[in-house]
This record gives C-alpha cells, structure tokens and sequence, in this order.
C-alpha cells in the first residue's frame, strides 16, 4: 500500500512530559505522550495546543512505589488512560477489587517502539504479569500521518495456568476543570451515548452509583441519545449502547473526542454494557459490601470525568489472548453532538433551503482529516451531476457551514464530503433532499 502525501508527518520521540519519561508521538495536527513507567498509560492526548486529559498535578513528574500506592497509604491517581479487567467488584474472585491496584495501575510497564516512518509511527507497552486476576496487558498505540485518529491495540493475555474470564475495561479521565479557572468545574463539559432501542436496561441505561435521580443524566433526541453533563456531584451509569461510539465534548475549549469500538450484540458484557461514566465528585456510594464517601474538597476528589469503554467477557484458557481495539478522533467542535460519522463529529446537521436554482446550506462539524468540503450533487437514480468544492477545514477549527451553491436542473439530492489533500473522498458530513 503507498504511502500518504506527509503533509503531517508522523514523528516519534523519547522527551519528557511534566517531569515524566514519555513517548511523544505527533504528526502536527495531534500528540500523543505515552509514560511507561505510571502503569504504561497515555498521559496526555493534544489537539494543536488543546489538552484533553486530567492530570493529578500533586503526581506531576512523581513514580510512587508499591508502598505508596496500597490501600493502606491510597491510590497514586496520576490521570490520563488506563486499562483494567471488568467488571469491578468485591465479593467474588470473579470481580477486580478496583484502584489502588499496583500492578495493573501504577507499575512500570515494558515499552518499545514499533514502527517509525512518515506514515505511521507506534509504541507498544506492556504490563508486569498479574498472578490474581490471571492477566496482563498489551497495549499499542498508532499514530498517523495527516489524520487525529489514532489507534491503540488492547491485548489481554492469560498468563496463569487456569482459565480466567474478564472484559476489557478502558478508562478515560477528562479534564473537567474550568478552562480559566481551574480552582471551579467545568460548566460545559458533556458525554454524549447514543442508546439501544432494544436495551435491556429501562430507559437505555442504568445507574450504578449515586442518585438515581442524577441531574447529570438527560435522555434527549426522541429517545436515542444519552446527554451526560458533568456535574461536581458523585455518579456513574451503564449502558448497552450499539453503534459503536461516545463523544466528550469541552464546550468551554470547543474540543470533542469520539471513541470508536465494535459492539458485539450476542456476548455478555461486564455490568451489562458497553459504554459507562464516573462523575467524580462528593457523596457516599454504596459499594456492596461496603460505602464509600468522596470528600466535597477538589484535593481529595479532584475535577475529572470518566468516559469508560468495555469489552465482552472473554474466556481464555492458558496462553490464550483476546483483543479489543479502539479509535480515538479528536477534533474541534462545539455543543451539542447529534451523530458521530467516519469523516468527524456532527454538531449542527446538514440543512438547506433550495430556490431559485440555487441552495443554501448550513451546519457545524468537527472533521478528522485536513481537507476541503465538498457538495455532490446526484440526480433521482444516483448520478453524480456536479462537484462543487466549498471551503476548507481543519481539526484544529470548528467547522461552520453556510454557503450559497448553484444546483444543477435535475439535482434531487446533494451531499457533503470531506476531500484530502490527496483528493480522497474521506467520508461525509451530511445529506440534504432538494425536492
């Protein structure tokens, strides 16, 4: 396969990020920084100058060992990703007893670069074996050239000599402090879970801590969408969803991040979904055997919010392995999302008006890929007519819309693509029938 036009090629470095030995893997559109040495985990994900992740400032720079980081002396919370087995819990060996977790959360972790070269650049990491739960963890994460979406491989290997069944739990702390003043928390910050029409949870989802009443959780869109907005007030939720993504979005910094994953309608999931949230903030929850009280004090319970992908239940027998790949696609975008598409995040759907031979189309888009837009416009049975190139775009802008275009006589309908550098149709943003 050829190799794109590197307009923003892919780099890969040893440096340091806030004190920490990291991986900096970026192609000018997006960074990424990789610390092997707190529990392998991305740290940081940048869009141009735009941070995403949380990061636990007192840690900054910090590698606690073990005997700092129990549940004796607590949890060494340093921010960014993770990856855990599901489903948590306390009263079985078949449940993970959650952070603080040395091995699988705050250990050292194998790394080493696999590929560097213009088009693509990628570090692997791997975990120290994990005797109780049976696992450990393989991730490896992929960077490209001219493009925010970025991939990471996530491998779980049965290391021990019995069978062991477990999901694949990834964690995602945003940043959930105000942008100008982060001693408050974010106004604007929101989830977006596109529901199940045939969940087996009521209403598309379930509440798994805190207030059942939860203010943060609004089903919105006739029924299809779950609009969580972070509130500083302790709560977490399920949800079966299936098409395959979850938006954040920072409506204070106009950047969204959208996670790709397979959904697999016929498995058993861990806590009976694919998508789940954490709200940290104070209250007590029940735990089962157990409450936990979360302190009204940002030191203690600092301003982050959790988007959190699971996989199925895999079974593996000894040396067995199960992956479960996910995208990540940052992008400048604004409140609310509607829909997530290959070519970017849709915030304000395509619409139009068309008269006098010509139409007027409006909408507001995050794109994935620096390009150009493009209307197409198709005749009753599908012919292409005419090409009509619009306006640029950039990940690094939100995207707005409107534009006045001629349309060809026996046009019925016209849709939005995003074009490349190279030319290549990379998927579109929108369709509109003419009459």
């Amino acid at each position: 396969m050829a190799s794109p036009v590197a307009s923003f090629p892919a780099k890969i470095e040893k440096t340091q990020y806030r004190g920490w030995s990291a991986y900096r893997l970026t192609n000018g559109l997006v960074t990424l920084y990789i610390a092997p040495e707190i529990g392998g985990r991305a740290i940081q994900l940048q869009l141009g100058d735009q941070e995403y992740f949380f990061i636990n400032r007192d840690l900054a720079g910090k590698v606690l060992p073990p005997e700092q980081n129990n549940l004796k002396s607590g949890w060494a919370n340093y921010g960014g990703d993770k990856v855990w087995p599901g489903p948590e819990g306390w009263t079985s060996d078949n449940q993970w007893p959650s952070i603080p977790y040395y091995i699988l959360d705050g250990s050292k972790f194998d790394s080493e670069i696999t590929v560097n070269h213009a088009a693509e650049v990628a570090v692997k990491v791997t975990s120290p074996k994990d005797p109780r739960t049976g696992v450990q963890f393989v991730r490896t994460f992929h960077l490209f050239a001219n493009t925010t979406r970025i991939k990471v491989e996530q491998v779980m290997r049965n290391i021990s000599k019995r069978r062991i069944r477990w999901g694949i739990w990834h964690v995602i702390q945003n940043d959930a402090a105000d942008a100008s003043d982060p001693s408050k928390p974010n106004p604007e910050l929101y989830m977006y879970v596109p529901l199940n029409p045939k969940s087996q949870h009521p209403g598309g989802y379930a509440v798994m801590f805190g207030d059942v009443r939860h203010p943060s959780y609004q089903v919105v869109a006739d029924g299809r969408m779950l609009r969580i907005h972070y509130l500083y007030r302790v709560g977490k939720i399920v949800a079966d969803s299936n098409q395959g993504w979850f938006a954040v979005v920072n409506g204070q910094k106009n950047i969204g991040l959208v996670e790709n994953f397979e959904y697999f309608p016929d498995r058993e999931y861990p806590d009976g979904g694919s998508i789940e949230s954490w709200n940290d903030g104070p209250g007590i929850i029940s735990r089962g055997p157990f409450d936990q009280i979360l302190a009204d004090d940002p030191k203690k319970t600092p301003y982050f919010f959790e988007s959190e992908g699971m996989s199925p239940y895999a079974t593996l027998e000894p040396g067995e392995e199960y992956a479960h790949p996910i995208y990540w696609s940052p992008t400048r975008v604004t409140n609310p999302v509607h829909d997530a598409v290959p070519a970017g995040l849709i915030s304000e759907p395509l619409s139009g008006k068309a008269e006098a031979g010509r139409v007027t189309l409006h909408g507001s888009f995050g794109v994935f890929v620096p390009g150009t837009l493009e209307a197409v416009f198709y005749s009753l049975m599908g012919e292409e007519l005419s090409h009509e190139s619009l306006q640029a775009a950039d990940p690094r802008e939100v995207v707005k819309l409107e534009t006045s275009v001629a349309v060809p006589p026996e046009a019925y309908r016209v849709s939005i693509y995003v074009r490349d550098a190279e030319g290549e149709n990379r998927g579109f943003l929108g369709n509109l029938i003419l009459k």
